[in-house]
């Protein structure tokens, strides 16, 4: 049976935390690049999102236009009518 020196045992320990130390780093930077993946997904939709509302409230304004505008002529109608 051989029996090793404790320097030795020390040393592969040490290296074995070391490595241990680098995938829980590893494991880390991957969460963080999740959280920020998420995070700018959310934010292109949120983009989209104000997009879609802008564009909607300009759609319903032109609309609410277009409405008074036919209620206008609806009235010039009637008074060319009678």
């Amino acid at each position: 049976m051989q029996v090793h020196r404790p320097s030795t045992f020390i040393l592969f320990m040490a290296t074995a935390g070391s490595h241990e130390l680098e995938k829980d780093v590893v494991k880390k930077k991957m969460k963080n690049y999740g959280k920020a993946d998420t995070e700018s997904k959310i934010a292109i939709k949120k983009d989209a999102i104000q997009y879609s509302d802008e564009s909607i409230r300009s759609y319903e304004d032109e609309q609410k236009s277009l409405q008074e505008k036919m209620k206008k002529l609806n009235g010039k109608k009637q008074d060319l009518v009678m």
